[in-house]
C-alpha cells in the first residue's frame, strides 16, 4: 500500500473526489449539449445516442471486470484467515510434544503471535503500522525457530520433526496472508476505470442537453450510483475500512483457547 497516492489509503475521500468528479462532468457535459440543441445541429445531435451506447457499455464490461477481481481477491484474503489458524494451532497443540524447557515458551510465543495478528489486522491499511505489526510477527516467529532449532539439537526425534514442519507451514501461511493483503489493483487499472465512468456520465449527460431536457438520472442518479459500485469495490480490496471485512472469527476462537489453556 505505500505506493498508492493519499486518496486510496481513505475510503471516505475517495468516494468523496469520485462523486464530485463525476457529478461535474455530468453538469459539464449537460451544458455542452445545451449549445448543440440551441444550435440545431441534427447531424451532431443523431451521433449522441451511438456514442453514448458505446461508452455506457464499455463501462459495465470495466466495472463487471473491476468487481470480479476485488471479490476474488477478498475470498482469497478470507480462506487464509482460517488457512492461518489452522497452521497456527496445530503447530500450538505440537509445541507441547518438545523436550522441556521448551513447551511452555513456545506456546507463550504462539499466543503472543496472535494477538499481534489480530491487534494489527485493523490497521492494516496505516502502512507504518503495517510494518510493525509485520516486525513483531517476525520477531515472534523468529524465536519460535530458535526454539525449534533447540529442540531438535536436544531431542532429534520425530515428535520434533512434525512440530517443526507445522512451524514452517505457519511461516509460509503468513507469508501468503501479507501477499494477499499486498494486492491490489494497479493504479493503471483504477484510472482506466475513473476515466471511462467519467466518460460515460459526460457523454449520458451530453446527449440530455443535445436533447434540450435536463434528466435527473443523468445528472445525479448516474454517477451516484457508479460511485456507490466503485466504493464497493474499493471496499472488498481495502478489508479494515468499510462496511466489508473478512472476519478473523477463526484467530479470535483459536485465541479463547489459547487463553483458556493458560489459564489451567
Amino acid at each position: 500500500m505505500n505506493e498508492l497516492p493519499f486518496i486510496f489509503r481513505n475510503q471516505w475521500l475517495f468516494g468523496l473526489i469520485v462523486a464530485a468528479v463525476l457529478l461535474a462532468l455530468a453538469e459539464t457535459g449537460y451544458r455542452i449539449g445545451l449549445r448543440i440543441y440551441a444550435s440545431k445541429d441534427e447531424a451532431r445531435r443523431s451521433q449522441t445516442g451511438g456514442v453514448q451506447g458505446a461508452i455506457l457499455g464499455l463501462m459495465g464490461l470495466l466495472l463487471g471486470f473491476t468487481f470480479s477481481m476485488a471479490v476474488n481477491r477478498y475470498e482469497a484474503r478470507r480462506v487464509l484467515v482460517l488457512k492461518e489458524a489452522n497452521a497456527v494451532g496445530t503447530a500450538w497443540l505440537r509445541a507441547s510434544l518438545l523436550p522441556e524447557p521448551h513447551p511452555g515458551p513456545a506456546r507463550e510465543l504462539f499466543r503472543r503471535f496472535v494477538e499481534t495478528r489480530l491487534k494489527f489486522q485493523q490497521v492494516g491499511d496505516d502502512p507504518v503500522q503495517l510494518a510493525e505489526g509485520l516486525r513483531l510477527s517476525g520477531e515472534i516467529e523468529r524465536e519460535l525457530w530458535q526454539h525449534a532449532e533447540a529442540a531438535a539439537k536436544a531431542a532429534p526425534t520425530a515428535p520434533t520433526a512434525t512440530f517443526i514442519n507445522a512451524l514452517n507451514t505457519m511461516i509460509d501461511t503468513d507469508a501468503e496472508r501479507i501477499d494477499a493483503h499486498r494486492n491490489q489493483l494497479p493504479i493503471a487499472v483504477w484510472a482506466l476505470l475513473i476515466l471511462v465512468a467519467s466518460s460515460g456520465c459526460l457523454t449520458s449527460a451530453y446527449s440530455s442537453g443535445a436533447q434540450g431536457a435536463r434528466s435527473g438520472f443523468t445528472s445525479a442518479l448516474l454517477p451516484l450510483l457508479i460511485t456507490v459500485v466503485i466504493i464497493f469495490i474499493y471496499d472488498l480490496l481495502h478489508t479494515h475500512q468499510g462496511v466489508v471485512s473478512v472476519s478473523q472469527r477463526p484467530l479470535i476462537e483459536l485465541l479463547q483457547t489459547m487463553q483458556a489453556q493458560a489459564g489451567k
